[in-house]
């Protein structure tokens, strides 16, 4: 249901757009942001029902795990909509050093959980060597 409320608003939205640019094009970049702010509030709303379930399925055992990914699901999310909100406004460059920080930092979150993993792969790779 959700989906068709974005769809509507896109094209409510591409639809009033149209008709301010050829009436005050100054507006026109207002409405972009105001659009995209629009959609990613329909779309946040959209995807707490799915974190929360995520949250019940890890359960208490995994939390670091399920913390790390929360985290960079979040960055990911948030840096894909900044860009795209650069993106809107005409700014492409600018996009794309939101995108590159956005990866940078998902990149250095994951490096604890790397360190473990290869912990966890020594140790068993010792107890393995050992018998």
């Amino acid at each position: 249901m959700d989906s068709l409320k974005i769809c509507m608003l896109a094209v409510l939205g591409l639809f009033s757009l149209s008709v301010i640019k050829q009436w005050k094009a100054e507006f026109s970049p207002l409405l972009r942001v105001a659009l995209v702010l629009l959609c990613g509030g329909v779309a946040l709303g959209a995807i707490s029902p799915v974190l929360s379930y995520l949250a019940d399925l890890i359960g208490k055992e995994n939390g670091t795990y399920f913390e790390v990914l929360l985290k960079a699901l979040g960055i990911a999310f948030l840096t894909q909509y900044a860009a795209e909100l650069c993106r809107a406004c005409g700014e492409g460059g600018l996009a794309h050093s939101v995108e590159l920080v956005g990866k940078i930092e998902i990149l250095l979150l994951c490096i604890p959980l790397m360190e473990k993993i290869l912990h966890t792969a020594e140790s068993l790779l010792s107890v393995g060597g050992a018998s």
